[in-house]
């Protein structure tokens, strides 16, 4: 529901119609769009800093005068059921979000942010207004701005846009965690495909643990680059495979580090092995000086590189203040680079559980 909100937004208001917002987007110029994500929606404006007012007020109306308009609605599924089609028809989709099913088992994780076509099709008008007034109001809502703008024009134009939100009931408050535990299941399902997809999980961290610069960096050593260990071993060493890496997800309460990979059916079970024997070395052999210098290097890059675009800097803010209640200074989070030893990795490894307990999706042809 929620993403098919975010769709439903974009398509008329008491003041603007469905074609006349699309004409208005492309008049500012720059880019206008909105994205789904397993915790949030973001809805967002890159446009120069003159239009950057007209952008606000734009936003403003999609985001609190919406009509869902019962015509609009009903094609508006028809798009989102193209969506869907278009995701199955991807072998990396599909085998990602079969990982999730087996991995997140009945926590609402595992459920595939775009729904199924039979969820979007019962959707009616009265469903959307009442998900939309429960949702979408003041306490369940913020806002992140970055690049050159003149912060009083751009205040009264926000205040101004948003007039009308509706409160909330108890202010905002960062979602607290729980204990998640994996459900470690494993699924193998036949697709007339060249080659077999695997996706592997293995245990994550929530966002605002306090080993997560440690998770990470354990991730970027065993497949966030050329030089990892994954990539060496399966690729450059052995040949099974063009693309493999692995990436760390975090969430609220739990999270995944997700190892993907695709080869020839005949090489499944050798590539499989490689990966557990690769897995199992993370809780042995600790990183040498150059090798956590090298995953050092690289976070610290993807952090502060990024925060030159001012899309990735909007939504680093953004996530700051969902999970952890404000902005996170980037000399906080150099620190906490700098400060991670070897054994800090190791020992993450070691509480992880990493050797013992994996969830395995795999997609390819049924003669494998």
């Amino acid at each position: 529901m929620t993403h098919f909100l975010e769709h439903m937004c974009f398509k008329g208001t008491p003041s603007r119609s469905a074609q006349q917002i699309a004409n208005e987007m492309d008049h500012l110029g720059g880019e206008m769009n909105a994205f789904t994500s397993q915790e949030m929606t973001c809805f967002y404006a890159h446009v120069l800093s003159e239009n950057a007012v007209h952008a606000a007020e734009l936003l403003g109306d999609l985001l609190t005068r919406s009509v869902f308009d019962p015509l609009e609605l009903s094609r508006e599924k028809g798009v989102v059921i193209e969506e869907i089609a278009e995701s199955q028809d991807d072998p990396e989709d599909l085998v990602t979000q079969q990982l999730y099913e087996v991995h997140f088992g009945n926590h609402p994780l595992a459920l595939p942010i775009l729904g199924t076509e039979a969820s979007v099709m019962k959707f009616e008008r009265r469903d959307v207004l009442s998900y939309f007034r429960k949702n979408y109001h003041r306490d369940g809502m913020f806002l992140t701005i970055s690049g050159r703008f003149q912060w009083p024009l751009l205040r009264e134009g926000l205040e101004k846009a948003f007039a009308d939100i509706p409160p909330g009931n108890n202010g905002w408050t960062p979602p607290s965690s729980q204990n998640f535990k994996p459900a470690f299941q494993r699924r193998e399902t036949p697709r007339d495909l060249e080659q077999v997809h695997v996706a592997l999980g293995i245990s994550g961290l929530p966002v605002a643990h306090k080993d997560q610069t440690a998770l990470r960096l354990l991730n970027l050593h065993l497949g966030g680059g050329m030089s990892s260990r994954l990539f060496q071993e399966v690729r450059e060493k052995r040949g099974l495979a063009y693309s493999i890496y692995s990436t760390s997800q975090s969430f609220v309460d739990g999270g995944i580090v997700r190892i993907a990979a695709s080869t020839r059916p005949s090489k499944k079970q050798e590539l499989l092995s490689i990966l557990e024997e690769e897995i199992a070395r993370l809780k042995k052999v600790p990183l040498a000086k150059d090798e956590l210098v090298r995953a050092k290097n690289q976070l610290k890059s993807s952090l502060l590189i990024g925060l030159e675009s001012i899309l990735t800097r909007m939504n680093k803010m953004g996530r700051d203040i969902f999970y952890w209640g404000e902005e996170l200074e980037s000399e906080t989070l150099e620190r906490w680079i700098d400060e991670a030893t070897p054994e800090d990795l190791l020992r993450v490894a070691s509480n992880q559980d990493w050797t013992s307990r994996h969830s395995l999706s795999v997609l390819g042809p049924e003669r494998e």
